[in-house]
């Protein structure tokens, strides 16, 4: 499983110029695969650029609401998009600038594919989802 996940991250990563992508369990907060060396440079690629401090919002209601979420730092310089995919998992992609025309429906889908290689298991809490963004939220404000 993680061999396949890890190539179409990478063919997603590559295809539209990302700096980063990742599957991440919502439920846990657990990095479960990514295109980064190791899960500390993964998150680095979100902590180590200021601009997009404080910059999450509602984000992860919005995931929550509606399957799909995305937003642009403050600098415009770095665009995120996220899907969740069995109301566990959360598929993210770090760009810098704008993503790359054609970049949301690549994103779209890859997170179709993705259905079929993550385990579909319980769907945790609501309250148990954005996680990561929370950790990314608390970092950002010391």
């Amino acid at each position: 499983m993680d061999t396949e996940i890890s190539a179409l991250l990478i063919a997603v990563k590559d295809g539209i110029e990302a700096t980063i992508a990742g599957v991440i369990d919502g439920a846990r907060g657990w990095l479960q695969a990514s295109t980064a060396r190791s899960p500390g440079r993964f998150w680095a690629a979100f902590t180590d650029l200021d601009c997009l401090r404080g910059e999450w919002g509602d984000w992860d209601q919005e995931l929550l609401a509606s399957g799909a979420a995305g937003l642009v730092c403050r600098c415009g310089a770095h665009s995120v998009q996220t899907r969740m995919i069995h109301n566990r998992w959360i598929f993210v992609v770090l760009c810098d600038g704008p993503p790359v025309p054609g970049a949301e429906k690549v994103v779209e889908q890859a997170a179709q594919v993705l259905q079929g290689l993550l385990p579909s298991g319980a769907p945790p809490a609501p309250a148990e989802l954005g996680i990561p963004l929370a950790w990314i939220r608390r970092r950002s404000t010391h």
